[in-house]
């Protein structure tokens, strides 16, 4: 067997290989963040955050649609490989991904704040993080369900947990405004971001147990 190290290289590397093509799209999002700035939207710049959180999380999807279409578990399965490595996988892929995304935006966000003229817009980087646990909540979700349930039926129930998620941040960033961003806001940001570890947890160990029990 293989060790644990070079293993999870190996299919994170097959994974990246894969999603060669999605990248000049991540560096257009990262432009449209940029041009966002030039023109002074800084509620621009926080959604485009977002979907580039969201983008994120897809790319991952995408190897989990490769694969299916491919046959790739049923070829990988015959290599010293468990499955147990080929889930841990995709959950380090997908934290890299999100924690990049979340870092991308964190920084740019940091170097604007020194801007004169974006003083005093610190209630982004709160809803930079809340949006970093709703992306979290989001690929936990995803995950099990493609393994469950094949991408045929997945895309559309994982178009509907966005869409949830998406009306559960929009909850919170109207009640973050309603409590004027204050210190007040802290515990709430503390209660969303420990909601989305555990969820997290709970989605590795259900994708586990759903893929020890897949057949291909």
């Amino acid at each position: 067997m293989n060790s644990g190290k070079t293993v999870y290289k190996g299919l994170i590397y097959k994974d990246l290989f894969l999603l060669k093509e999605a990248f000049p799209i991540a560096a257009l999002a990262v432009l449209f963040l940029l041009f966002s700035i030039t023109l002074g939207f800084t509620g621009g710049f926080l959604a485009l955050c977002i979907m580039l959180l969201v983008f994120a999380v897809k790319v991952v999807e995408s190897t989990l649609i490769y694969d299916e279409t491919d046959g790739w578990d049923s070829y990988v399965l015959t290599a010293p490989v468990s499955r147990k490595e080929i889930i841990r996988s995709k959950y380090l892929l997908q934290v890299l991904f999100i924690a990049g995304a979340f870092l991308i935006s964190a920084v740019i966000l940091l170097l604007i704040s020194l801007i004169p003229m974006f003083s005093g817009e610190e209630w982004l980087f709160l809803m930079l993080v809340v949006g970093f646990c709703y992306a979290l909540v989001y690929g936990a979700v995803v995950i099990p369900i493609y393994l469950k349930f094949g991408q045929h039926t997945s895309r559309y129930v994982a178009f509907a947990v966005l869409v949830v998620v998406a009306g559960l941040y929009g909850v919170t960033f109207g009640i973050s405004m309603f409590m004027e961003f204050a210190a007040s806001t802290i515990p709430l940001l503390i209660a969303v971001l420990a909601v989305s570890l555990a969820a997290y947890g709970v989605s590795y160990s259900i994708s586990q147990k759903i893929y020890a029990k897949r057949e291909f």
